[in-house]
């Protein structure tokens, strides 16, 4: 049989049927679009989590450099910071609540700290850390407390015949030149715009705005 010998009849409700599968596609389409989700979990179903602070004492004792990543210090010097807070009242209290090991919140606050913008949020550490988010909040507040109470021991100028204060001198002057070698104390103020490259260490003076320009800097040779 050929197609002409199909009837009207035969024929539109084919494609009415189609036309209807077709406007349903297209429904679906766009609620995808707006929704961004195939899924709508139950409100009262909880987010999953998968917890990856046991990961850091591994790292710390193979791989620091993947611990160092993760919270922005060594090993060494995360439990130099852990004995010195550990001891603060903040972190002990008369409630029958558990409170988290002060290395755990530590821990949570270095991770915060040293992450900014797209690449850090509460809801992350949260995961990363298998707790709630007011948790997360709770344990930076509690850590900041604890560090600002030790200001003067982790804010301090070294003294000039220190081991501290020649790496600093090196590190200047392999940035820039020997005259320059004790100045590794300096304020940054305004900048002046030039109108070409220097041609003595030029790119030192190419700013963060891809201009040429001298910074009013005040430098303490130390």
């Amino acid at each position: 049989m050929s197609d002409s010998d199909l009837s009207g009849d035969e024929i539109n409700p084919i494609t009415t049927h189609f036309h209807q599968l077709q406007v349903s596609i297209a429904a679906l389409r766009d609620e995808i679009k707006k929704a961004h989700v195939l899924h709508k979990p139950d409100a009262s179903e909880p987010p999953p989590q998968a917890p990856q602070l046991h990961l850091l004492l591994s790292c710390g004792e193979h791989h620091p450099h993947l611990f160092q990543q993760k919270l922005r210090v060594n090993p060494e010097i995360f439990d130099d910071i852990l004995d010195l807070i550990s001891n603060h009242p903040i972190f002990h209290n008369q409630s029958n609540n558990p409170r988290l090991p002060v290395a755990m919140q530590l821990a949570i606050f270095l991770n915060c700290a040293g992450h900014h913008g797209n690449a850090i949020s509460l809801e992350d550490i949260a995961q990363w850390a298998g707790i709630s988010v007011g948790s997360v909040v709770n344990c930076t507040h509690c850590v900041m407390v604890a560090v600002l109470a030790q200001h003067d021991h982790f804010v301090s100028f070294p003294t000039p015949d220190s081991q501290d204060a020649e790496h600093a001198r090196c590190f200047v002057e392999s940035l820039t030149c020997p005259e320059w070698r004790k100045g590794i104390f300096a304020v940054d103020g305004s900048t002046f715009d030039l109108s070409a490259k220097p041609g003595f260490h030029g790119e030192v003076f190419f700013d963060r705005r891809s201009k040429y320009s001298v910074s009013c800097q005040v430098s303490f040779l130390f």
